[in-house]
């Protein structure tokens, strides 16, 4: 117990005296994480310090069992298990919009708070059966941060080949000890895990052994889940799998996109998520069952073999622009349609970018379906002149986005779902405030010479793709090794700002580095539409 502020805490710390590094630095990327995180579902942390030699961080103390507790008495009703990861979701995108990956999330490290109600025991009865509450007098916290990664950061307490997690929630790219392949994709990956054992009462995958764990992991396709328990509802089963899929490119794009579709199945809208078409589920099962998959290639001729192939491609492309299109609509309208749509009587070029006969208009081809290289959208965005390459303050299209778009034209240019005012669509890259800042930064110090009348080098100091794509001057998740941040801190001649300038204050150079170090995030919009 906290005595000067009567609370009562959780205390962690590292017992004994053969601790090694990598126990330490795990132990001091917990706190650091949950020091950077403020939100009502993950558990806070109050103080760090050290006693007798002994690192420790107290933080909330939060009495109600965790989630595999409940889970041992068996699967949740459908709507509870969705609005439990709804929740859950939202908190690790928080997480993740700080730059920060859990890697290990499972029902153990979450934690069921006593939410106040007249139905629920006092806190501090030790003969409460955790079991049987309802998740309604209980709220979900996300704890044990001890593997968690801050994207953009080099650490050394993970080495290459070496497998983090637990085997049976983890991503396959995690159990392959792909260190540099994981990411919020592998949160998503577990947070689809937790949801399967809600709705079966087991995790996707549980062998004998741990080496088997991780095998099936790897190799093999989960269950269905109504395959396991009939009554899950089928859009909610179509969620649960997308998260589990193999490539983390097919999973939702962010825990946020999760919620939201979650979100959706709990008020009876369609959800973004597809139940696997004929094709896919046939890929799969060859995945599982490959003796008999090559039997029965055997026995198909060689021109049979090659036009089920095109037909797969096809329909695989198709899903794909299906269940991106949504994201794609968000893109176009959050980059184009200030020019393209957004007043009527003043469209740029007469291109109304979310009109579909303005969009497939033959004559124009600005998008060219199954065909992205030859839509001019796409070769106006790479070119830089759309957005328009001399309105500094319009964003870039990142890379990620593009790639959504050319998906979408790739699979037919699908038509774009009716927009849901009460579910929006998430923006695939999150708006940065340190990204914010860092715009502000250059503007005041350096844009005087690096603008597009007279770029200093060609560098156009507020053009993110030119900084990081292009003149690679900026390497995200490295500003060791970037040469603007080289520049910045450097003591020679050649040095920016110039000699004949103010040099920048150390807090704003600092600003940069920490920009890079977080992956060089884009730089949004600064200034208000109408001017």
């Amino acid at each position: 117990t906290q005595v000067g502020l009567r609370r009562t805490v959780a205390l962690k710390m590292i017992a004994g005296f053969r601790v090694g590094p990598k126990q330490l630095a795990r132990f001091r990327v917990e706190a650091e994480a949950v020091a950077h995180l403020q939100h009502p579902h993950i558990v806070q942390i109050h103080e760090v310090g050290e006693v007798d030699g002994h690192s420790f961080f107290s933080m909330e103390y939060v009495e109600g069992g965790t989630l595999a507790h409940r889970l041992a008495a068996g699967p949740l009703p459908s709507g509870t298990a969705a609005e439990l990861v709804e929740v859950l979701a939202r908190a690790i995108h928080h997480a993740h919009a700080r730059g920060i990956v859990h890697r290990d999330l499972k029902p153990a490290n979450i934690l069921l708070a006593r939410v106040e109600s007249r139905n629920v025991e006092t806190v501090g009865s030790r003969s409460s059966d955790f079991t049987t509450l309802r998740l309604d007098d209980l709220r979900p916290k996300v704890t044990d941060f001890g593997l968690a990664k801050r994207l953009g950061v080099e650490t050394d307490h993970t080495a290459t080949g070496e497998v983090i997690g637990t085997p049976a929630y983890m991503a396959p790219e995690q159990a392959q000890g792909s260190t540099r392949a994981v990411g919020p994709a592998c949160d998503i990956y577990a947070l689809g895990a937790i949801l399967y054992e809600a709705l079966t009462g087991r995790p996707p995958f549980r062998a004998g052994s741990v080496l088997e764990t991780l095998r099936q992991v790897i190799a093999d396709e989960p269950a269905a889940p109504r395959r396991v328990r009939s009554g899950v509802p089928r859009d909610l089963e179509a969620i649960c799998l997308k998260c589990l899929e193999k490539n983390p490119a097919r999973r939702y794009a962010t825990a946020e996109a999760l919620a939201t579709d979650l979100r959706r199945f709990l008020t009876g809208a369609p959800v973004a998520a597809r139940r696997s078409s004929l094709p896919g589920r046939m890929l799969k099962w060859v995945r599982r069952r490959p003796v008999r998959a090559a039997a029965v290639l055997l026995v198909l001729v060689a021109g049979a073999a090659g036009s089920g192939r095109g037909y797969v491609q096809r329909e695989q492309r198709r899903a794909r622009a299906v269940e991106v299109a949504p994201q794609a609509r968000e893109i176009l309208h959050r980059h184009c349609y200030e020019c393209h749509g957004a007043n009527p009587t003043k469209i740029d070029r007469k291109f109304h970018v979310l009109d579909r006969a303005s969009l497939l208009d033959a004559n124009r081809k600005n998008v060219v379906p199954g065909h992205p290289d030859l839509s001019r959208l796409i070769q106006r965005i790479e070119d830089g002149s759309m957005p328009p390459e001399e309105e500094d303050d319009l964003p870039r299209v990142s890379e990620m986005e593009l790639a959504i778009l050319k998906e979408w034209i790739a699979g037919g240019a699908p038509p774009f779902p009716e927009e849901d005012p009460n579910a929006p669509v998430a923006p695939v890259v999150p708006r940065s405030e340190l990204a914010a800042q860092v715009k502000a930064i250059f503007r005041s110090n350096c844009f005087e010479c690096h603008q597009k009348t007279k770029p200093e080098s060609g560098l156009k100091i507020l053009n993110h793709d030119l900084l990081v794509r292009v003149r690679k001057v900026v390497v995200p998740g490295r500003p060791e090794v970037s040469e603007l941040y080289e520049l910045l801190v450097a003591d020679g001649e050649r040095v920016m700002p110039p000699l004949t300038h103010p040099r920048m204050p150390a807090e704003e150079i600092d600003a940069v580095r920490r920009w890079i170090e977080a992956g060089a995030p884009p730089f949004p919009r600064t200034r208000p539409k109408d001017k």
